[in-house]
């Protein structure tokens, strides 16, 4: 089983679109709850169908070792997560996953996370080896310094199956390979796996 980068750092194209004001990017996610956060890295590929009620085929549930995954910024403030079966047999998401942001240091940022039921319900997705589900994810960017702004350079993202947390590649709409040195956020909200990105990021 390949195993994940654990080092990889935030990648976006236009850091510009990601830095701006709340006021001008997005609300305060208000009725959310504090997650906590880990490490490791990833990329993404194709998408699967969803597994059969009760079918095996999906094999038992995909965790932090199973996995790679990369977001991409649709819009300030929005992103598309990428999860990609990186092991050697089937697998299978249902549910949110867990993000988590880290710091400079690696030190584990507490911010207010809300997972919602967006574009819909969990579809149980089964993945063979190589092929991704998606899931979106939306953020309040806030001002440097203000009160709750936690400055972050690292995602992690942990599928529901649990296992170690992996660091997420973050690029921009337009691709390119510009890293962010610093991602200002006071709040994520968490879209639920599903099989293709129809309407994923559309809430």
């Amino acid at each position: 089983m390949r195993r994940p980068d654990r080092r990889r750092p935030f990648r976006v194209v236009a850091a510009a679109a990601l830095l701006c004001t709340v006021a001008a990017c997005g609300g305060d996610p208000g009725e959310e709850t504090e997650a906590a956060s880990g490490a490791a890295s990833g990329t993404a590929t194709r998408s699967a169908a969803p597994a059969p009620a009760g079918s095996a085929a999906g094999g038992e549930a995909c965790t932090g070792e199973d996995v790679t995954a990369a977001a991409t910024v649709q819009d300030a403030g929005v992103a598309l997560l990428a999860i990609t079966n990186a092991s050697d047999r089937p697998c299978t998401l249902d549910g949110w996953p867990t993000l988590g942001l880290r710091a400079a240091d690696d030190s584990a940022l507490k911010v207010p996370v809300e997972e919602v039921q967006q574009p819909g319900p969990a579809t149980p997705t089964a993945l063979d080896p190589g092929e991704t589900a998606f899931a979106g994810f939306k953020w309040t960017i806030c001002d440097l310094g203000a009160a709750g702004c936690a400055v972050a350079t690292t995602l992690t993202v942990m599928p529901p199956g649990g296992g170690t947390p992996v660091n997420a590649t973050l690029t921009g709409v337009e691709g390119g390979d510009q890293a962010v040195e610093r991602l200002p956020v006071s709040g994520l909200r968490v879209g639920t796996i599903q099989p293709s990105t129809q309407g994923v990021v559309a809430w």
